[in-house]
């Protein structure tokens, strides 16, 4: 049993020793650590690290991401933006991370149905079932089977957003014009099925379909702070203990240096926005640690912006909450336009950014929303996939 493997250490040789026993000795832990696991755990690293790194201190590195996650479930990337290889045993259980978060959204969420992961992470799904909140044209495409519905869609909209069907983190989202490819709408098809087939070739677990939205109009008020991207508030929605719809720790993404896709984990920052009031109350923040008082291209200064028509936006929430029964936690991505709030896109587990903004975990105060806590030892004791471990 991994638990038997398990020891709550913060000495860092006994750390890496535990996780080389597990991927050692624990065969259905050491079918999980392929040699292309390993190969991305390794450029991970190496991302968050400029490569500065010697071999022996990635291995060395990566060994204690392997505890780490096992122990607390987070993952690579979170060690960094999150700080985590430098925290103690009890910060890092303040945290809410990835595989905690995904636990307890699953209950939070589990009367949604057996797909309720599929209707909200297959974004043309999710668009189908909210299309009046969308306020834009949307299209799912799959094969050449679909090329009258592409070459009607590009009739229209000369410009648009191209998504993998089923990612997150702005991954692989990019702005398109039928101009790159001359005119020729076939070959803009192939292109963008072949953007599919390549994600998959990487990520097997993910589908090869893409989406493709009309570009959102954004409110001038939002398109000031940064005008080339589209400057969305992600706002979580959590159920509370009380049976309301909480905005728990909204932020705003803002874009810079011309970036489209506004994401602290890409091109842009991100600011953590009052639940009550819409006003801006952080800096802005990337994952790499980079902060931002004033807005780099802009001159807005970040912290006390006002997001208008806040009252709205809350109301917005309910109402698409009140159309999918089931779900008590989503992490919505919204856009003021100039018609009202509209849905972006929503998300299942969504991140929660403001950890890294503010430097701290929000586990228990998470906790305290709902009323109730997960109280075995570890994560993966609740999960489906390693319960039996």
């Amino acid at each position: 049993m991994v638990k038997d493997y398990l020891k709550i250490t913060e000495d860092v040789d006994e750390i890496v020793a535990i996780a080389h026993r597990l991927v050692d000795d624990v065969n259905a832990i050491k079918r999980i650590y392929t040699p292309l696991m390993f190969e991305k755990m390794r450029e991970e690293i190496a991302h968050y690290t400029g490569g500065k790194l010697s071999e022996e201190e990635t291995e060395r590195t990566m060994y204690r991401c392997i505890y780490d996650f096992w122990v607390y479930g987070c993952t690579v990337d979170e060690e960094y933006y999150l700080g985590l290889l430098d925290k103690t045993d009890a910060e890092k259980r303040e945290y809410m991370v990835h595989n905690i978060r995904s636990m307890y959204v699953r209950q939070l969420n589990y009367d949604a149905g057996p797909d309720r992961v599929e209707k909200l992470e297959d974004k043309y799904r999710l668009y189908k079932t909210l299309e009046p909140y969308y306020k834009r044209d949307v299209i799912e495409i799959r094969d050449s089977s679909d090329y009258d519905v592409f070459a009607d869609f590009v009739s229209k909209h000369k410009e648009f957003v191209v998504k993998p069907a089923d990612f997150s983190f702005g991954i692989g989202v990019h702005k398109v014009s039928i101009d790159d490819y001359n005119g020729d709408v076939k070959a803009a098809m192939e292109a963008i099925l072949g953007e599919g087939a390549a994600i998959h070739e990487r990520h097997p677990s993910r589908v090869t379909k893409m989406v493709l939205e009309e570009l959102i109009r954004q409110d001038d008020s939002l398109a000031a702070l940064h005008p080339q991207s589209v400057n969305a508030i992600r706002a979580t929605a959590v159920r509370g203990k009380d049976g309301k719809i909480h905005i728990f720790h909204p932020w705003i993404k803002i874009g810079i240096s011309g970036t489209f896709v506004a994401s602290a984990a890409l091109d842009g920052f991100d600011a953590e926005i009052d639940p009550e009031t819409g006003i801006v109350i952080t800096d802005g923040m990337q994952e790499t640690g980079n902060s931002y008082t004033v807005h780099p291209d802009t001159g807005i200064v970040i912290k006390g912006y006002q997001i208008p028509k806040w009252k709205e936006m809350l109301e917005f929430v309910d109402e698409i909450m009140d159309k999918l029964p089931g779900y008590n936690y989503v992490g919505w991505d919204l856009v003021l336009t100039p018609d009202g709030w509209c849905v972006m896109e929503g998300n299942y587990s969504g991140e929660f950014s403001f950890q890294f903004i503010n430097g701290r975990g929000y586990k228990k105060e998470f906790e305290d929303l709902i009323g109730w806590k997960l109280d075995k030892d570890f994560w993966w004791e609740y999960s489906e996939t390693f319960n039996m471990l």
